[in-house]
């Protein structure tokens, strides 16, 4: 199994309405099929930082979630909302679940 971990960082004074998009798109991945995300909010660190982290059996149904994902318009919709509101790309990390 795998841990897919993306961290955004939203521009200054973004942080309430990147909160709200993130939950929002958490909520249609899972209409949609897919595991929800959780999401985690930084305590340290720059300002307003969330997390999200989505368990996949594999490297490979990640892979595949990804094209798949990328066709459902309830989802990119919202994904729309939130790039402009980052101060920069989000940050993806992918770790293997070791026990």
């Amino acid at each position: 199994m795998i841990a897919v971990r993306r961290t955004y960082l939203p521009k200054p004074g973004k942080g309430g309405k990147l909160a709200t998009l993130i939950t929002e798109a958490g909520k249609a991945m899972e209409t949609a099929g897919y595991s929800k995300p959780k999401t985690y909010k930084a305590w340290h660190g720059p300002h307003g930082m969330l997390q999200t982290e989505q368990i996949w059996e594999s490297i490979s149904d990640y892979e595949i979630s990804r094209s798949s994902v990328r066709n459902t318009p309830s989802i990119t919709s919202i994904f729309e909302k939130i790039y402009p509101l980052l101060a920069d790309t989000h940050k993806t990390e992918i770790f293997e679940i070791v026990d």
